[in-house]
């Protein structure tokens, strides 16, 4: 990622981002860019410039929208507004080129602007100089109040990731919130999967310890569980950048720092108790052939091969994935494992994706010629209804209630929904021009999984200790000094941990050399980025 300092400077040739402007023809964007097209709603409004790239479904078409019921329902809420919305989309693999030379240009800028594309140091240098607004104080002069009542009420964690050191809020963000039974936060597991159906067909028990999962993987090869004659049933793991769930099996954190959320505290694998034990089971793994050493850091296509040529014995994934036993050839079903007990004296960690989510960058640039009809939009964003309509869609078309809980209907495939034209507003719209605002709910994904799936779902809701998958999360913006600190440690210290760790676990380094691998960790800044993101931390817990 690149990161500019103190001034905004074009470093890529200005024509580039004309011709992707102006080749950005999507059925409702004329190939000049300045000349975009309206909603086509019927009532004069406020105008709104909106520019963002064109990410969405690639069968169901925003530039069909207006054929869909649900856009039409959306249409009302902004006609509502009094808001009358244009449309500039550049295609998404020449998003990065065009909005990085139109912000650095600073001229014909756009009302509202995607901002994803650019990093945090980028977009706080923008506002910096003006070419972005402060949105606190519109917030307070022109909002209807949805805007406070959702940073306020429904996503107070949203704004602690989002403001600036100086208090200031350039960018609204995409939103997530996932519950279970109405307003019970739902985490959802990362674990490690197991072949159920070869556990059962060797009639082994479900394993409830690293050793007993170690001796199941084993046993899948010597008594070959796939029935092709080969010892070829491995784990894919990668044990270098603590990220797979058998490292929260030894107590350690999910990255070369992690936040410890329930204590508070900052922490990293190298400092904490388990790390050695884990080098040595990690060693036994690969000693014994279990691991599959060339898919370490392997590219996605080739361990997608092995689960299809059904060789794939456990791997870490989504504890509710319902992608991968369709792609294996002949039939197989995965079991997420509970955290297994691994060291005496250290409980398992479980690992979780947060169910509060925050992403993505909309800013309102200085070219804005209505603010008020800007905050206006983000007003219509930021309510119920639009996050109900682009998440869930029409009851009675794309949800109904089940015991009190939305569920989707099943309307088939993209191309059914197509014809049918019964989608949520999520399929044309989301992610591009439009922030994503969704309240999701647990109950709608477990009717649509097996029982063994949902319990596991349940039990791991509940389990105590535990690490997140987005660290960054649980960080406040950094101020120049701190982001100067951490950028200039961040890449060296994250490749030689990674190649540390690898070649740890893969017997090529020995642990009786620890203390010079600490040494030189500190001076790679380990010390150092934790006690930066220790401060990060704690300013975002102080952040109201």
């Amino acid at each position: 990622m690149v990161k500019w300092k103190n001034s905004i400077t074009c470093t890529v040739v200005l024509t580039l981002a004309i011709a992707a402007v102006s080749g950005c023809s999507n059925g409702d964007t004329p190939k000049n860019s300045e000349e975009p097209t309206a909603t086509g709603g019927s009532k004069e409004g406020s105008k709104l410039r909106l520019l963002g790239p064109t990410k969405g479904n690639k069968i169901i078409k925003f530039e069909d929208r207006e054929q869909y019921p649900v856009w039409k329902e959306l249409d009302k809420l902004f006609d509502t507004a009094g808001l009358e919305l244009e449309y500039e989309r550049v295609p998404t693999e020449q998003y990065d080129v065009v909005i990085k030379t139109r912000m650095a240009s600073g001229s014909s800028l756009p009302d509202i602007v995607n901002l994803s594309a650019l990093d945090d140091t980028t977009v706080l240098n923008l506002a910096k100089q003006g070419v972005l607004l402060d949105l606190k104080p519109l917030i307070e002069k022109y909002s209807n109040g949805n805007i406070k009542k959702m940073y306020d009420q429904d996503f107070p964690f949203a704004e602690k990731t989002t403001t600036s050191p100086d208090g200031k809020l350039y960018w609204f963000s995409d939103l997530h919130k996932k519950t279970y039974q109405q307003n019970k936060p739902a985490p959802v597991g990362l674990t490690m999967l197991i072949r159920k159906d070869w556990l059962e067909k060797l009639k082994i028990p479900v394993p409830a310890t690293a050793d007993e999962y170690r001796k199941a993987l084993k046993a899948f090869q010597d008594q070959d569980a796939n029935g092709n004659g080969q010892k070829d049933e491995v784990l894919v793991y990668n044990p270098g950048n603590f990220a797979g769930s058998i490292a929260q099996w030894f107590g350690l954190g999910s990255g070369v720092t992690a936040v410890d959320v329930e204590n508070k505290k900052v922490v990293s694998p190298w400092y904490q108790d388990g790390i050695k034990d884990y080098f040595r089971y990690m060693q036994q793994l690969v000693k014994e052939g279990i691991i599959d050493t060339s898919l370490i850091s392997g590219r996605n296509e080739l361990v997608q091969q092995k689960i299809a040529d059904n060789k794939v014995a456990s791997l870490s994934d989504y504890n509710l994935e319902m992608w991968l036993e369709p792609t294996i050839i002949g039939g197989g079903e995965y079991l997420p494992l509970m955290p297994l007990k691994a060291v005496d004296g250290i409980t398992p960690a479980a690992q979780l994706e947060d169910p509060y989510l925050v992403w993505s960058k909309y800013g309102i640039t200085k070219d804005a010629k209505d603010v008020e009809a800007a905050i206006k939009f983000f007003d219509v964003i930021y309510s119920e209804k639009y996050a109900d309509l682009l998440y869930w869609g029409i009851e009675g078309q794309t949800y109904t209630f089940d015991g009190g809980a939305k569920v989707f209907i099943d309307n088939g495939t993209d191309e059914d929904k197509e014809k049918s034209k019964l989608v949520s507003g999520g399929a044309i719209y989301g992610d591009g021009i439009f922030p994503r605002v969704q309240f999701a709910n647990l109950e709608s994904e477990l009717t649509n999984v097996p029982k063994h799936k949902a319990d596991h779902q349940l039990a791991i809701m509940e389990y105590k200790p535990y690490y997140v998958n987005m660290n960054h999360k649980y960080l406040a913006i950094p101020n120049d000094e701190q982001l100067e600190a951490k950028t200039k440690i961040m890449n060296n210290l994250s490749t030689y941990s990674l190649e540390l760790a690898t070649k740890l676990a893969l017997g090529q380094k020995s642990l009786d050399d620890w203390d010079q691998y600490i040494a030189e960790l500190k001076k790679l800044g380990l010390d150092q980025l934790i006690e930066i993101e220790q401060q990060l931390h704690d300013r975002y817990n102080q952040i109201q």
